[in-house]
């Protein structure tokens, strides 16, 4: 948990203390110092204090989801509104809850997130107007006008990723390595001119290669693939 408020901190620890399948590994005050202990931790969802519109706070907060890609990342800072939401994808959070979020749903969110779920992205997927912000804010950004096919077998990747899937699940689906998952997703990642997989589902999405409402829920997938 990485909280700079210290009242807001222990408010939100003792909520969290109360749950019995939920641990807090480690609690620090800002992203720097998360840094240091997140390798050792290894926590699955890392839930972050983002003070919306800082730009010092958004990059830190990128740098440490760029450390730990495996972890998901619960992003609270901000209103229920289009900023907010559009500052916690280019984070490249996976979840958003507002400053003001009420304990229940806050400890629902992250029992989500744990699970697999991408609240953020199904938040957005309803919004063709976030989606073409987003994804302009993007390529600005990362500024490439590169080539951005993808091959049949990356595109059936992004699609998985779309699905909610994880790249354990991806690898046992198309019967491969999890290390050739990560290899594909790495040069999607690359082509696309993206810093995350949630990205890529953005920018996919908008150019009409993948239809959202079309992809296969990982939850009605058989019980080998989920």
């Amino acid at each position: 948990m990485v909280e700079p408020h210290a009242i807001v901190g222990a408010g939100v620890r003792d909520v969290l203390d109360r749950e019995p399948d939920i641990e807090v590994v480690a609690y620090v005050s800002n992203p720097a110092d998360a840094m240091a202990v997140i390798g050792d931790a290894d926590p699955d969802v890392v839930l972050v204090d983002v003070e919306f519109p800082q730009p010092e706070a958004t990059q830190s907060t990128r740098r440490l989801h760029h450390g730990a890609p495996d972890s998901a990342f619960v992003v609270m800072g901000g209103d229920d509104d289009d900023a907010s939401i559009v500052g916690a994808v280019e984070i490249g959070a996976t979840a958003h809850v507002a400053s003001t979020v009420d304990p229940v749903e806050l400890v629902a969110t992250i029992r989500r997130v744990a699970d697999g779920e991408v609240p953020l992205k199904d938040e957005v997927i309803g919004r063709p107007d976030l989606v073409e912000r987003i994804v302009d804010g993007i390529r600005e950004s990362f500024g490439a006008d590169r080539p951005a096919l993808l091959t049949p077998r990356e595109l059936e990747v992004l699609k998985l990723v779309a699905a909610g899937l994880r790249n354990r699940e991806i690898a046992e689906r198309l019967g491969v390595g999890e290390q050739t998952v990560k290899n594909h997703l790495s040069t999607i990642l690359h082509k696309l001119g993206v810093p995350n997989r949630t990205h890529a589902v953005m920018y996919a999405t908008r150019q009409g290669w993948l239809v959202l409402d079309d992809m296969p829920n990982s939850s009605t997938l058989p019980a080998g693939d989920r």
